[in-house]
């Protein structure tokens, strides 16, 4: 009986396969690419999903010999102001970005100097308390706790601009791949 059941399952895990295989056909996919009024490029994987008003602009992405994607960098139109608060141009030299993101890094390294500063004085305050025998003043205690959650919360905004923004502008302004971690 379990050589029947084997049998049966081999069989519907075949068919199973199959379907899947021929429900899903990477050579008929089309990727559609188009631009924005904002100049923030789009992709989508049917012309219906493109938004309405730039299907007329919309382009169908060609696919290589290994059946993969090619997508070419797309300039950033001319005019266009990118999110930098320095009001960087994309004709900028990706030196800009390079700096930028040694300047952020350099902030991150503030910071951590400051927090642990913070921390250092917090555990001053703990270790006097326990030789005095004597309650620490809630409101001392309360702000140095604060300021090291203030800083802890910097730290993790420092860094969430250092992994995600600054990359994602560079790349919404052109700026290849790789560029920034050379």
């Amino acid at each position: 009986m379990n050589h029947r059941y084997g049998r049966l399952l081999a069989s519907v895990l075949a068919l199973s396969v199959s379907l899947v295989l021929l429900l899903h056909d990477p050579a008929s996919a089309e990727t559609y690419q188009w631009t924005d009024k904002d100049g923030n490029v789009g992709f989508a994987d049917s012309l219906q999903k493109v938004p309405p008003e730039y299907r007329n602009s919309a382009k169908r992405v060609e696919e290589t010999k290994g059946s993969t994607k090619t997508f070419q960098r797309v300039p950033t139109p001319p005019g266009r102001t990118n999110t930098m608060p320095n009001d960087l141009g994309p004709s900028d030299s990706y030196d800009s970005w390079r700096a930028r993101l040694e300047a952020a890094r350099a902030d991150l390294e503030e910071l951590r100097a400051k927090r642990q500063k913070a921390q250092e004085e917090k555990d001053n305050l703990l270790f006097r308390r326990n030789q005095q025998s004597r309650p620490l003043d809630s409101d001392i205690e309360a702000k140095a706790t604060s300021k090291i959650n203030e800083l802890d919360q910097r730290i993790r905004d420092k860094e969430y601009e250092i992994t995600t923004t600054i990359p994602d502008e560079a790349r919404r302004a052109g700026v290849p791949a790789g560029v920034l971690s050379q």
